[in-house]
């Protein structure tokens, strides 16, 4: 009896809360990255999945647009290993990846709804930090994409689920650490991650979003002629 209380009391909270949100919002997050593979000349190289860690700052201009500051921690391992059967690794190693993005944020408002889908596009760097002695950090531009949405309890809390890829961009003749040892060619690497969090709501609440009135047109003045003055002979 006591838990069906407590869920009508938590679906009545849910019912009769705002849904606002405040202009500054802060957002800790967790989720899964999962592999990628990259095709060389005679070899492959692989990222392997693993969790990741961080979050973001949210800068809401109004309830509809938003600028996002992220960062993201993946540690995982790496490495180049031969095409065939057996799939000997060449060189493996542990490989730390940390992105740094910034991008606008467009959410999608419905009327009477704790849940507020969005969708981001964001650029910056990442930093990818090889595992072996001897080999320095290799800083990339990095551009991405989010989709999502939160699910708002209180206008100061927040659940947030989404999909994220980013996108580190290589050129020509670029070196790529893979594990211990380097590449010297393409390679593109996709990081697509699930991602959960919370959204913890500070500063001001914005206004709620209210209607346009449409202006009502003034009847069109139409001038009355008077009567004629009646003719006496």
């Amino acid at each position: 009896m006591k838990k069906w209380m407590l869920t009508l009391s938590a679906m009545f909270v849910l019912a009769t809360a705002s849904f606002a949100q405040t202009y500054f919002e802060l957002m800790p997050s967790a989720g899964y990255t999962f592999s990628d593979r990259q095709s060389f000349h005679n070899a492959y190289g692989k990222i392997d999945g693993n969790l990741n860690l961080g979050g973001s700052i949210m800068f809401n201009v109004n309830r509809s647009f938003g600028l996002e500051l992220l960062y993201n921690h993946t540690g995982t391992t790496s490495g180049v290993y031969q095409y065939g059967s057996d799939q000997t690794p060449i060189s493996k190693g542990n490989l730390t990846m940390d992105n740094i993005m910034f991008g606008p944020v467009g959410t999608i408002n419905i009327p009477g709804s704790p849940v507020r889908p969005f969708i981001g596009a964001m650029l910056g760097a990442t930093v990818f930090t090889p595992g072996a002695y001897g080999y320095s950090n290799d800083t990339k531009f990095t551009y991405g994409l989010q989709l999502g949405t939160n699910v708002y309890v209180t206008p100061r809390f927040a659940f947030r689920f989404k999909a994220q890829l980013l996108a580190p961009a290589s050129g020509s003749g670029e070196g790529y650490y893979v594990g211990s040892t380097t590449s010297p060619a393409f390679a593109d690497v996709y990081q697509f991650s699930l991602n959960a969090g919370l959204v913890i709501g500070l500063g001001r609440v914005m206004p709620e979003l209210r209607p346009r009135q449409r202006m009502q047109r003034r009847p069109r003045y139409r001038y009355v002629y008077p009567p004629p003055y009646p003719y006496y002979h």
